[in-house]
């Protein structure tokens, strides 16, 4: 088969590779659509690809298309998407089915070969499938809507809340469409207006730009030193606040920002992942039926498509800064 390989840091190879051989309980799925995640970028471009060579991808959906005996041949066919975190489902996490927390977990495309490939083999235990009037490419954003599903199902008494969003990545954006779809009051706080006609195509119409107000909830969706302080600064007080961006390096608080942390008796929930086959719920299901009802509004956040033969050239062009991009998708037809 063909795979994008990361040969080593700014290089993927467009290339043939071994096709995957599944094992007891696993299924073939061939790869149809692959999305490309910024934490992609910080293994192609920064120090984060755990080994060389690797195949990346994690938000992906395709068809199965071979199951090992001890798996039910019904799913032959079938579309499918897939959790991409490998449990241990040995350790006190995993028992209590917060597989998120596993000790000892693997992960498709960043601790074993992903899905930028033709091929991917996978047990049947992540596999969820979806519906056949779905589009694979709207399927591919099942993994970042279950993370933004996970976020926003941590706000109580959610409707009629003023909610500010820190972030307009696809995990903010698709935070803000589902709350707004549960009542939520729902302003982007930016750092400048180029995504602000982007927005209002998806239906918002609440900005702040370098402003101050205060919000009931605010999802920090960046990670960065400045936007946590900024979460700090703009919830009210006995607010919550929900930290979701994965930050890059050190976090400092000023005196007075964690003084308001005190003082305000501010609430702070932190997230990973999403929750699957949980006792509390699974977001991948309530992440399928949400893509499913809004296929046309969540096509509009794949802003880049590309062949697999694109490669690196993919990650090009969505570095370059030359429009505006959200997320971009491989698709294999």
């Amino acid at each position: 088969m063909k795979a994008c390989v990361l040969t080593a840091k700014n290089n993927i190879e467009y290339k043939e590779v071994e096709t995957p051989k599944i094992k007891s309980g696993e299924v073939l799925v061939k790869v149809r659509a692959c999305g490309i995640c910024s934490s992609d970028f910080n293994r192609v471009y920064k120090n984060s690809a755990y080994f060389f060579p690797i195949i990346l991808g994690h938000e992906f959906s395709g068809e199965i298309v071979e199951c090992a005996p001890d798996v039910d041949k019904s799913y032959l066919e079938k579309r499918a998407v897939v959790f991409p975190l490998l449990p241990c489902r040995e350790c006190e996490f995993c028992a209590e089915k917060h597989y998120a927390q596993c000790k000892k977990y693997s992960y498709f495309g960043s601790r074993q070969n992903g899905a930028m490939a033709e091929y991917i083999a996978v047990p049947i235990w992540n596999i969820k499938i979806m519906p056949d009037d779905m589009s694979f490419r709207v399927g591919a954003l099942c993994e970042p809507t279950a993370v933004a599903v996970h976020a926003v199902n941590k706000i109580n008494g959610i409707e009629g809340k003023e909610l500010c969003i820190i972030g307009s990545g696809t995990i903010g954006i698709l935070a803000g469409i589902i709350a707004k779809t549960k009542g939520a009051d729902v302003t982007f706080s930016l750092r400048n207006d180029k995504k602000i006609e982007l927005l209002k195509t998806l239906g918002f119409e609440k900005f702040l730009i370098n402003e101050s107000k205060s919000f009931d909830v605010v999802l920090e969706c960046v990670g960065s030193n400045s936007s946590i302080n900024n979460s700090i600064e703009l919830v009210k007080s006995r607010g919550l606040i929900v930290f979701v961006g994965n930050p890059e390096g050190d976090i400092t608080l000023p005196q007075k920002i964690y003084w308001k942390l005190l003082r305000s008796e501010i609430t702070v929930q932190g997230i990973w992942n999403s929750s699957y086959k949980s006792d509390d719920g699974d977001d991948w299901d309530e992440a399928i039926k949400f893509l499913y009802k809004n296929q046309n509004l969540a096509d509009k956040l794949l802003t880049d498509k590309f062949k697999f033969s694109d490669g690196i050239k993919a990650f090009e062009k969505m570095k370059c800064g030359n429009h505006i991009s959200l997320k971009g998708v491989f698709e294999n037809e």
